[in-house]
């Protein structure tokens, strides 16, 4: 009996009216909302109002404008969330739908709110407040805002703040889901209030009051804790949207006042444009423009969802399943890309229509772009909301991570960046020396491939950023494949700590170019050369590895042959000015490209151990899901 109150509590709850067949008409109508919002945010590039940059043509009629479409189009989304979310309860108990959005949700937004908003903060920086520019500004903004005092500020999610409703609004949806038949009175109810006209009148009234109500208290803040208003009119959508699934008689009165909706809003809209644009739109302390503004905003939602219900409810087809799956990562990136490409192509001062248009195509082709990329990198796959591929569990899945083949395959993806760093080293140093004419491979440092005398130093230092983000991420994969193999916490801690310290050594030295003393930080990367002992430390215990071991210890003899040699510990004058840039090279290679084969070996066994394993499936299967 103890368990009883948990079944009770998890059980799924199975919905007397809804039907559960697909509505292509809602997949349609979210994927036409957020192509809207990306020129909308390509408009506010033109706008008078504080956005993050703006173009050096700015319109006064842009406030008129974006009523086009600012009072229903998120309306409209948290609408057709809703209805997705009921979507996702047919078969499921309310704890796994609550854990799928978790999935669904947070890896993005925790992503974006530390890759993607960063970079926006950044630019927008550097045109309001004279921010440094450059790799080295780049780095300072990003220690500004996560210290201390930046975090006591806030983390800025600017348009993620979608995310957090989404979230948030799922969490209040299923709680009431929770509550037998609660939902389906809700529902039960709507459907008998709105008969009719009604379907018109009653919301609009709502709106309406809110809108007189609260607004000129709370505004729209996208703060969650204080934006009462918008959790008015949102929260209410969404509700509305996750009960209304199936209720068929509402849908039908969409489609039978679809018309009459649509001639409600082609009126409404001239009208609330004049309001904005006329002195005297706020008389009567707003509420003439309140009731106009509500008016447009339901009917246009009801025009919107009644036309889409009557012509789109049954098209599917390859081109709507590509844009669904899209719609998250356009999303995410789209702002990113578009406040970049707005800070890139202004100084060129491109008349107004060709800037806006070259806006909306790198917008909208970057963001495809992106989408194109990261699709087909497993591994990246949830953090910019797309369901892993091929059946492999999600990064956050605590229960996949328990068994014993996906614990060696998640260890192999990190093994994989530890293949692909030298890789990029190897070729970020080849173009760097291609882009520094007359650059002299006996007498140069590698280092002076980022410092002021090169053409590109960008090449150099960017590549040697990210190589040396590569090397930590790595060298957590080599820890964790450490205690795979061995179950020895401390061996793999420390191995982990080296690599890492080794990569951020890498990173802040491209920080501080060459001559600048502050670059010396690099000899951090120099700690490395310890790894291959520690390794063979942690790895002792196994007596299945002597190809790696000999490997481990052949490398660690050569660096310390180098190491005597170069610091002139033995044979005095070998190493001279005019051939230290070639024992430069040489050093650079063996210290770099030993992580690659290492990791490749380690790859090698962790496969094998996943195939052994007793969860791990046939051999073709595992290989599958590692590869």
């Amino acid at each position: 009996m103890p368990d009883a109150p948990r079944r009770i509590i998890d059980a799924a709850v199975p919905p007397s009216a809804p039907s559960s067949a697909r509505r292509y008409d809602l997949d349609w109508i979210r994927v036409g909302a957020f192509g809207l919002l990306i020129v909308y945010h390509v408009g506010l590039v033109y706008g008078v109002y504080g956005w993050h940059v703006h173009s050096v043509h700015t319109f006064e009629w842009m406030r008129e404008a974006i009523l086009i479409t600012n009072p229903w189009r998120l309306t409209l989304l948290f609408l057709v969330s809703g209805a997705a979310l009921r979507f996702m309860t047919f078969r499921r108990t309310p704890r796994q739908v609550a854990r799928a959005r978790f999935e669904r949700l947070v890896p993005p937004l925790l992503f974006g709110a530390v890759v993607l908003v960063p970079i926006q903060s950044w630019i927008e920086a550097m045109d309001k407040a004279g921010w440094p520019n450059g790799l080295a500004g780049y780095a300072a903004w990003m220690v500004r805002e996560f210290s201390f005092s930046g975090l006591a500020d806030g983390v800025p999610v600017n348009h993620l703040w979608f995310i957090v409703y989404i979230a948030a609004y799922s969490v209040v949806t299923i709680l009431l889901w929770r509550r037998p038949g609660l939902i389906d009175r809700i529902g039960a109810w709507l459907e008998k209030s709105l008969v009719g006209p009604r379907l018109l009148i009653l919301p609009i009234l709502y709106l309406i009051a809110i809108r007189i109500l609260l607004f000129p208290w709370f505004g729209v803040t996208n703060v969650l804790h204080w934006d009462w208003y918008n959790h008015a009119l949102s929260l209410a959508a969404f509700i509305f949207g996750f009960s209304i699934v199936g209720r068929e008689s509402i849908w039908r009165d969409m489609e039978r006042y679809r018309w009459v909706a649509l001639g409600l809003a082609a009126v409404a809209l001239p009208i609330m444009m004049a309001q904005v644009w006329h002195p005297g739109g706020r008389a009567f302390w707003g509420v003439p423009k309140a009731m106009v503004y509500g008016l447009d905003q339901w009917a246009t939602i009801v025009a919107i969802l009644g036309f889409g219900s009557r012509h789109l409810r049954s098209r599917g087809g390859p081109v709507l399943t590509y844009l669904t799956e899209a719609t998250f990562p356009l999303y995410l990136a789209h702002q990113t890309i578009l406040v970049a490409a707005v800070w890139i192509i202004r100084p060129a001062h491109l008349p107004a229509g060709l800037e806006a248009l070259s806006l909306l195509l790198i917008t909208f082709l970057g963001s495809f772009a992106v989408y194109e990329v990261v699709k087909r990198i497993p591994a990246i796959r949830p953090l910019w909301g797309l369901k892993p591929a091929d059946g492999r569990p999600w990064p956050l899945d605590l229960e996949a991570l328990r068994r014993p083949a996906a614990r060696y395959h998640r260890r192999r993806r990190l093994l994989a960046v530890g293949i692909a760093a030298p890789l990029l080293a190897l070729t970020v140093v080849a173009a760097a020396i291609a882009a520094y004419p007359g650059f002299d491979n006996a007498t140069q440092y590698l280092s002076e491939l980022g410092g002021s005398t090169a053409q590109a130093p960008i090449i150099f230092n960017g590549g040697v950023f990210i190589a040396g983000i590569m090397a930590g991420v790595a060298g957590i994969g080599f820890g964790l494949a450490v205690y795979a193999l061995t179950e020895k916490r401390i061996a793999g801690a420390v191995i982990a700590a080296v690599f890492v310290l080794a990569g951020a050594g890498m990173s802040a030295s491209t920080l501080y170019p060459w001559p600048d003393p502050r670059h010396m930080v690099i000899n951090l990367a120099l700690g490395i050369q310890l790894a291959p002992v520690l390794l063979l430390w942690g790895l002792a215990s196994r007596r299945d590895l002597p190809r790696l071991k000999i490997f481990l210890t052949a490398i660690f003899v050569i660096m310390a042959c180098l190491t005597v040699v170069t610091k002139h510990m033995i044979f005095p004058g070998t190493v001279n000015d005019a051939n230290v840039g070639w024992w430069e090279r040489a050093y650079a290679l063996v210290l770099v490209g030993w992580v690659g084969v290492a990791a490749w070996l380690l790859d090698r066994k962790l496969l094998q151990e996943a195939i052994k394993s007793p969860s791990g499936g046939s051999v073709a299967q595992v290989a599958a899901a590692g590869e």
